[in-house]
């Protein structure tokens, strides 16, 4: 495979062809995703260019006829809105929220709270008790439809969060240590290492909203609490208007698995058999299997 043929990524049965990114990256950041190139005519395409002298890195999106969408600078893959998809040429369909999203049966919840919270510690206690990951990073949600779509990107942890992960004893090729823009160790841990992901082209209903807090003592508190979560693009956080909502109070990572229990409790729970499945007409390659990307 050459360096201008596109990876195919399937994000919620939409074909997205990317050119000149480093193979690697993508099959990490996104390996679930890849899928065979169907040559799709509807296939959006997203060439990226490497920052030369004073001109930095760019991505350039382009329908599948070759028409130009939109082009922006690429400053990794952690900004909201991600370069992939490109969000930035579709706001019009998703509306997006920072947030590590786990599911059981039909019923997402979305675990908010700032870096430093403990969001992908109770994730990993949740997985233990066979709830799915949805996303790592975003929650994702169709503005016609409001329901939520698997985006299956890696979590990230910092400080004793990330201390916590590593005590689990990760497998080494599906996480990684990267640093942020403000120089801290950020641990990356694809959703896949920590427990059963949802497959990629599921549809779930209306996400249960969990806003993590610090508690002021040693105490875990699940209550309703209504909050406004901040919102991509502007003027979409109304697509949440209703939804289900808790303040999770914990005193650090010692509390993950007394606040997944908590949660396992308290949140309401809709059967498996109503979940909205598409089906899955292309196989997707596994993180960490980026032989499958090379010649």
């Amino acid at each position: 495979m050459t360096a201008r043929e596109p990876i195919v990524l399937d994000f919620f049965g939409m074909e997205v062809g990317v050119i000149a990114a480093d193979r690697d990256e993508v099959a990490f950041h996104f390996g679930p995703h890849v899928v065979r190139n169907s040559a799709s005519p509807d296939q959006l395409r997203v060439e990226f260019f490497e920052s030369t002298g004073s001109a930095p890195a760019e991505f350039l999106v382009r329908r599948g006829d070759g028409t130009p969408l939109l082009r922006r600078a690429f400053r990794g893959w952690g900004n909201v809105p991600p370069a992939l998809p490109p969000f930035a040429a579709l706001q019009d369909r998703f509306c997006l929220v920072p947030a590590v999203v786990l599911a059981r049966g039909n019923t997402p919840v979305a675990l908010i709270g700032g870096p430093y919270a403990e969001q992908a510690n109770v994730g990993a206690a949740l997985a233990q008790r066979s709830w799915e990951f949805v996303s790592g990073r975003l929650l994702v949600l169709d503005r016609r439809t409001g329901e939520v779509l698997p985006y299956l990107v890696p979590l990230q942890a910092r400080g004793r969060s990330a201390a916590w992960l590593r005590g689990a004893g990760l497998q080494s090729e599906l996480c990684r240590a990267v640093t942020s823009p403000t120089g801290a160790e950020v641990l990356l841990v694809r959703p896949e290492c920590l427990g059963p992901v949802a497959p990629v082209r599921a549809r779930l209903g209306r996400p249960t909203l969990v806003q993590l807090c610090r508690s002021a003592d040693e105490r875990v508190r699940l209550t309703p609490r209504e909050f406004t979560a901040q919102a991509w693009p502007d003027g979409s956080a109304g697509l949440l208007e209703g939804a289900p909502a808790f303040r999770l109070e914990l005193p650090g990572v010692s509390g993950a698995e007394e606040a997944a229990g908590l949660i396992d409790q308290e949140v309401p729970q809709e059967e498996r058999a109503s979940c909205l499945y598409v089906p899955d007409t292309l196989s997707a390659h596994r993180a960490g299997l980026t032989a499958s990307l090379r010649t």
